[in-house]
């Protein structure tokens, strides 16, 4: 299994996830540096595509079950997924797939970045 996450300062990460296994994205995963803490997480944007089962689980709990091919944009519909935010992202692809999800975040600053 395969995990990106590209992190960017004050703003979302994207995740991706790819082939059969598990992955544990935890929040200081999600930091873009020393300066950012990230207090908690929520699920934005999600697109799919899996010949098995994709799921999403955040302190045991499930959050998403994704199967076939497919794309939600929570925040075009006013929403985000903020189950459990502060835990962390478990996913787990069954058979074989690849997941990509933006994530926002809420984050702590120790000082200001340069440029801000």
């Amino acid at each position: 299994m395969a995990v990106e996450i590209t992190n960017t300062n004050r703003s979302s990460s994207i995740i991706r996830v790819v082939d059969a296994g598990s992955a544990n994205i935890t929040l200081a995963n999600l930091s873009s540096g020393a300066n950012e803490t990230i207090t908690a997480a929520n699920i934005r944007k999600v697109a799919w595509s899996t010949n098995g089962h994709i799921t999403i689980v955040r302190n045991s709990v499930p959050i998403l079950a994704l199967h076939n091919t497919g794309t939600i944009q929570y925040d075009e519909l006013n929403h985000v997924i903020a189950n459990n935010n502060t835990q962390t992202i478990a996913v787990v692809i069954t058979t074989g797939g690849s997941l990509v999800m933006e994530v926002t975040k809420e984050a702590t600053y120790t000082t200001a970045p340069s440029g801000y």
